[in-house]
């Protein structure tokens, strides 16, 4: 797996998630519903790199999250994207105190999904902002700092106004799935089998989508095909659209292109 590409500065994935606002219709992003277009949509990266991005929704059961992380032991150069709600972040704690910082620590994500899985559509602008807040307190507490937050995902994969306000106020990239939906693990693990690169698999933490994930990483191994954290997905794609790959990235830099092949 091409481990090439170093993450983006802060300054750099600010001017550049400008940019992608600008070209949200190219690949990977789309338009944001109701009017709203200025925060980016992911639904998959991009089509150069060969990974996908595999995240799990929820993360309630301590146990399936425990396994997960043995297994991930297992492929030391695999990123995973979790996306729990706050009540998982606070209860799994309180069984294992440092679940979420091994799992920080060790390079893969956390994003947004709520504090208790609420139907986001229905809450105000302000009501959703507080929900964040509470969320990411919740996620401090558990972690003993609050990292930058990035993705966040909609319970229900329901884009809604109020959503689309709270990616846009806490620049947010709303971030959907082109693979999975989780179920039997071999419906699922035909559906990876059939990935383009950069597809994003939607997961949950429950028994059936632990144990495609135990069929679909040592697939990914033999396939020489790499798993990815979704910050690592969307540098890519920003990257690629402003076609500076390549030439002179590294944290701190202008993100253009200076040389020639």
């Amino acid at each position: 797996m091409d481990q090439s590409n170093p993450s983006l500065s802060r300054r750099d994935f600010l001017k550049l998630g400008g940019a992608a606002l600008v070209s949200a219709a190219l690949t990977g992003m789309a338009p944001s519903p109701a009017g709203l277009d200025q925060a980016p949509v992911l639904h998959h990266g991009s089509r150069r790199h060969r990974y996908l991005a595999f995240t799990y929704d929820d993360c309630y059961l301590l146990n399936r999250m425990q396994e997960l992380e043995a297994l991930l032991e297992q492929y030391p150069d695999f990123r995973i994207t979790l996306f729990p709600v706050g009540q998982a972040l606070l209860n799994n704690a309180r069984q294992d105190p440092t679940i979420w910082q091994r799992f920080q620590a060790k390079g893969h994500d956390i994003g947004y999904h709520s504090f208790d899985h609420t139907n986001l559509a229905v809450m105000s602008p302000k009501g959703i902002l507080a929900d964040y807040e509470k969320w990411g307190q919740a996620l401090g507490q558990v972690l003993g700092f609050l990292p930058a937050v990035r993705f966040a995902r909609p319970p229900f994969d329901i884009l809604s106004y109020p959503f689309e306000y709270l990616c846009t106020e806490r620049g947010l990239v709303a971030t959907l799935y082109s693979t999975g939906g989780g179920g039997q693990p071999d419906t699922v693990m035909r559906a990876i089998r059939a990935s383009q690169n950069g597809d994003i698999v939607q997961m949950h933490i429950r028994t059936d989508d632990l144990h495609t994930t135990q069929q679909a990483l040592p697939y990914l191994a033999a396939e020489g095909i790499g798993a990815a954290s979704l910050s690592r997905l969307y540098d890519d794609l920003l990257r690629e659209q402003n076609e500076s790959e390549g030439c002179d990235v590294g944290p701190g830099s202008a993100l253009t292109r200076t040389c020639f092949e």
